[in-house]
């Protein structure tokens, strides 16, 4: 073998092994790529991944990475959530002073257009079970909010009126939209308990529920807040208190408040 032929062999070995090398190191590095979004934001601020979904959204033409986030105080609380899609966020609440520990991203079509929404539903660890919900309308303009209550907690304590009358009824009215009722109580729920029933007085839960119904069959669904109006202890549920909320013009707009009893018979309604 000539030294020249040595030389060119020894040339291409080299060339060889480095473009592989390279290759692999490309490899390794598109790998850590796909991932290093999730991880990096992750760590910022404190950040955890609740969810991770690939799913299309309106105006997209390919699956979008979804990313429901909480950031968290050093004890493990969180202090917000962020909604983050394709790595730009797109959404951000924070936990209402305490109110909120958990969050949760579903996607359901409200509005009858064949398109989801995104519905962010943020949840209390308290035993009054305290649920908010945030609806987003995703288009090629951006993201739009159409419903959200910010706190479902009532603050006006005195807003509400509720009173045991006797002989096995209680009566319940809202001074803030003129609702009133009388709720009849079931009298096997409270043998050996009837001494406590005139302790029933003004006990208004938060928002704990969310009912979802198309009443009429258009596809345009209403969106049905539910509060529970409690008795003699927090397990025992007099009558349900719900807002009807209805889109109109692009934004959910409450219609209705009700009172049914617990077995969800409408007592009275008033109009808002």
């Amino acid at each position: 073998m000539s030294r020249t032929t040595f030389i060119l062999l020894i040339t291409l070995f080299t060339i060889t092994m480095f473009t592989g090398c390279a290759s692999q190191d490309n490899e390794i590095l598109l790998q850590k790529t796909d991932t290093n979004f999730q991880e990096t934001y992750s760590e910022l601020g404190n950040k955890v991944i609740l969810n991770s979904i690939e799913r299309q959204l309106p105006g997209s033409k390919s699956k979008d990475k979804i990313i429901l986030y909480a950031e968290q105080a050093d004890d493990g609380m969180p202090l917000s959530w962020s909604l983050v899609v394709d790595g730009i966020e797109m959404v951000k609440l924070d936990h209402e002073e305490n109110l909120y520990g958990f969050a949760e991203v579903k996607f359901q079509d409200l509005d009858g257009d064949n398109k989801d929404e995104v519905l962010l539903y943020r949840q209390s660890s308290g035993s009054a079970g305290a649920r908010g919900l945030n609806v987003y309308r995703v288009s090629d303009e951006g993201w739009e909010e159409i419903f959200g209550i910010i706190n479902p907690v009532d603050l006006e304590d005195e807003r509400y009126i509720v009173k045991y009358l006797g002989d096995y009824y209680a009566s319940f009215e809202d001074t803030a939209t003129g609702l009133k009722s009388t709720i009849q109580l079931d009298k096997k729920s409270y043998q050996g308990m009837e001494e406590m029933l005139s302790g029933i007085g003004t006990w208004v839960d938060p928002i704990a529920e969310y009912s979802i119904v198309d009443p009429d069959g258009d596809n345009s669904k209403e969106i049905i807040s539910i509060q529970r109006v409690i008795g003699i202890s927090h397990v025992d549920t007099l009558a349900l208190l719900k807002t009807t909320y209805r889109l109109e013009q692009g934004k959910y707009k409450a219609i209705t408040l009700s009172l049914a009893d617990k077995n969800d018979k409408l007592l009275a309604e008033v109009n808002l």
